[in-house]
C-alpha cells in the first residue's frame, strides 16, 4: 500500500511539474502566412530575432532590403505556414514597430538570385500587407494573401 501511494504521489508531481513547464510564457499564438490563391507564393517579413535593424522594414517604411534575405518562405495554394518563433512576445513586438503595423511582403515568383531580387525591388513586384496587433488577433494570428 506504501509503494503504491509513493507511486502515486510522485505520478501526480510529476504531471503537475511537466504541466507548467509548458505553459506559454506570452498572450497569443505563433504567427502563421496563409495562401488562398490557386498559385504558390512566396513571402519575406523582417524577423525580430534574426534580422538587423527589423523594424525598418516595416510600415511606415515599406522598402525592401538591398540584399536579397536568405529567409524567403513559399507557401502552396490554399495551405498556410508557420512564421518566426513558438511563443512570441506580441506586446513587445509591435510596441516596437514605428506605428504599431506588421508587414509581409508577397512575391508571385522566387528571387533566387541577387538579381532577381533587385528587379523586384526597383519594380516595386510585390504586395505588401500590413496589420496592427488588433487584426492579427482577430485574424488569429493568421496573415493572408491577398
Amino acid at each position: 500500500m506504501r509503494t503504491i501511494i509513493r507511486t502515486f504521489i510522485i505520478i501526480v508531481l510529476g504531471c503537475i511539474l511537466f504541466s507548467s513547464s509548458c505553459r506559454d510564457k506570452y498572450p497569443g499564438e505563433p504567427l502563421a502566412i496563409g495562401n488562398n490563391t490557386d498559385d504558390r507564393i512566396y513571402h519575406w517579413f523582417a524577423y525580430w530575432k534574426n534580422f538587423p535593424n527589423w523594424t525598418l522594414y516595416h510600415y511606415p517604411d515599406t522598402i525592401l532590403p538591398n540584399k536579397r534575405p536568405a529567409d524567403i518562405f513559399s507557401i502552396a495554394p490554399h495551405n498556410k505556414i508557420g512564421g518566426g518563433e513558438s511563443d512570441p512576445n506580441w506586446g513587445k513586438i509591435f510596441s516596437e514597430l514605428p506605428v504599431g503595423k506588421f508587414s509581409v511582403y508577397f512575391f508571385m515568383k522566387n528571387p533566387k538570385t541577387q538579381e532577381e531580387w533587385d528587379s523586384i525591388r526597383v519594380n516595386n513586384a510585390y504586395y505588401r500587407k500590413d496589420v496592427t496587433y488588433q487584426e492579427l488577433v482577430d485574424n488569429h494570428y493568421v496573415i493572408y494573401f491577398p
